[in-house]
């Protein structure tokens, strides 16, 4: 499954870096596994370390959308509120608006 982004707004340019960002930031990988994992979330629960595990790449699109995320399994309802809320930070600042499309 992939999830479609679709931005508007005065900065678009500012929105995919942010996005390419987003996903740098959701693909880190910590040291010593689910422990370290686990401790990371409980003292800064803005890391969300489930979503970033069952997502794949993030490119930029040419077409009609303009960023596109793949999902390594199709995700469920938590997994897809975890990554529009990531978006929902990522872009605050840019001034841009965007949809999200998610389909096979």
């Amino acid at each position: 499954m992939k999830s479609y982004i679709k931005l508007y707004g005065p900065s678009i340019e500012r929105g995919l870096i942010s996005l390419e960002n987003l996903m740098k930031r959701l693909k880190k990988r910590y040291g010593y596994g689910e422990m370290v994992a686990h401790i990371i979330s409980v003292v800064d629960p803005s890391v969300d370390l489930l979503t970033g595990e069952y997502l794949g790449k993030g490119t930029i699109e040419i077409g009609e959308y303009d960023f596109v995320i793949e999902w390594k399994e199709p995700p469920t309802k938590k997994q897809l509120l975890g990554l529009i809320r990531r978006i929902d930070e990522a872009l605050l600042y840019t001034g841009c608006r965007y949809t999200i499309t998610t389909k096979d």
